[in-house]
């Protein structure tokens, strides 16, 4: 009977541990489950104000706790697809898609976008159709751009098959390029400098932009020509007073090696504003002003109210070519240009329908002899993928259709920035090629000899 007892009692004892563990564990469920929800509120926001790295950490974070959350997988996913590692990016939308297909309503977007990226056409086209299948809102499909990319796609899989060999793609080096984003890189007329734009580490001030991407404000970078060792020295932005705490960035050399800039100062440049540095007699720059030419009634129809990104002007000085998003425009930024007739500039003259879009015109050179025009554009059908290069020839107020200078310049990543020898066999890029990339954009020269541009 005592033994009786004795196993009732045992028995008594183990399911009251049982339950406990079985409260304590449920318990410890629900808090886990509540640190992720509120973990997930704040890494969305941090995601949202452009602080990708501490979200891709966080997210990390809750992968730690739920090795299958197709939400956090997702959201990794979206990170990496922001800090252009797109393989990362590629393995974890799978997964998400693999543990939930709906998980979210834009999933199988990014997975377009993604295989794009990747050069995965066929699972690009399947992924945005699926898309196109399953979304609710009509509206998003149009503000996504899905039909447009569906032709870039269609246009990619015929130009990649058809890459000019004898067009040669080098990256700049580690002397230029750094681990953070170079790109616009500009070359003066007689070849001496070479200008760009980095958001390295040693930016004036070196802060991040809160306000932005949480990266590097950017500054301008000054390298000169060594003509007897055949190189270019180690880049500078100790350029007097070129660069600010904030954003300034390389647009163009005018023909007297005079510069032209960008800059994006709180509370003075209102959206950003260009500048021009003179040239002086002692070989270094002036104090940058809103005042192109020397003559604040050219800024004033150039600078506006509106968002100005990029700037060219003809070796002459008869005509500037700029880039805007005043509301004038067909899209985001359009290409516009002011003629010179005696002393004195026109109102902005828009570029018409035929080169601007309704997309994004991101970049504008005009080439010294005033016949070729360079732009970069990811509005056109006619794209191997996002922001393409595109020229026309013919002159001012008659330049042809624009022509994509096609593969392997232009690739399924993004090529938003370019300037052309003034021979016109050489072009210097801003992108994301695969030859020696330091892990972002870099600096590439491009022996664009074969096309022959330039009239001999």
């Amino acid at each position: 009977m005592n033994h009786q007892k004795f196993i009732f009692k045992l028995v008594l004892l183990f399911l009251l541990i049982y339950n406990v563990k079985s409260v304590l564990s449920q318990e410890e469920g629900l808090l886990n489950k509540t640190k992720s929800q509120i973990k997930f509120t704040e890494t969305k926001q941090l995601y949202l104000q452009g602080n990708i790295k501490t979200a891709l950490l966080n997210y990390k974070e809750i992968i730690a706790l739920n090795p299958s959350s197709a939400k956090a997988h997702f959201g990794i996913s979206r990170c990496y697809y922001k800090l252009h590692d797109y393989k990362k990016a590629k393995h974890h939308a799978e997964i998400a898609e693999k543990n939930d297909p709906k998980v979210d309503e834009d999933l199988h977007y990014l997975m377009g976008e993604i295989y794009f990226r990747l050069e995965k056409l066929k699972k690009s086209k399947t992924s945005y159709e699926k898309f196109v299948s399953e979304i609710k809102s009509k509206q998003k499909i149009k503000d996504y751009s899905i039909d447009l990319k569906i032709s870039q796609l269609a246009f990619a899989e015929l130009e990649l098959k058809k890459t000019n060999n004898k067009i040669i793609i080098s990256n700049m080096g580690p002397v230029l390029n750094s681990k953070g984003s170079d790109f616009a890189p500009s070359l003066s007329n007689n070849g001496k400098y070479l200008m760009f734009t980095s958001r390295r580490a040693d930016t004036k001030g070196g802060n991040v932009d809160q306000y932005f991407d949480h990266q590097y404000f950017s500054d301008i970078y000054l390298s000169k020509w060594d003509s007897i060792e055949k190189k270019w020295l180690n880049p500078s932005n100790k350029l007097g007073k070129i660069n600010t705490d904030f954003h300034d960035a390389s647009l163009s050399f005018k023909a007297d090696n005079s510069i032209i800039i960008y800059r994006n100062i709180p509370y003075l440049t209102r959206s950003g504003d260009i500048y021009e540095a003179a040239y002086t007699k002692s070989g270094s720059w002036s104090s940058p002003k809103p005042n192109l030419n020397k003559d604040k009634k050219i800024s004033n129809k150039i600078n506006s109210s509106y968002f100005e990104s990029s700037a060219s002007i003809t070796e002459d000085e008869s005509y500037i070519y700029f880039v805007s998003e005043r509301p004038t425009g067909l899209g985001k930024t359009d290409i516009y240009y002011v003629k010179k007739t005696n002393k004195t500039y026109s109102e902005p003259i828009h570029l018409g329908n035929e080169i601007n879009t309704s997309g994004d015109e991101k970049c504008v050179f005009i080439h010294p002899n005033g016949n070729l025009l360079f732009f970069t554009s990811n509005g056109r059908e006619q794209s191997v993928g996002s922001y393409d290069i595109y020229y026309c020839t013919g002159g001012h107020e008659n330049w042809s259709s624009p022509i994509n200078i096609g593969s392997p310049i232009n690739t399924t990543m993004e090529e938003k920035t370019i300037c052309i020898s003034k021979d016109g066999n050489t072009a210097y890029v801003g992108g994301y090629y695969d030859f020696n990339n330091m892990g972002d954009a870099d600096l590439y020269q491009i022996d664009i000899s074969s096309l022959q541009l330039i009239s001999k």
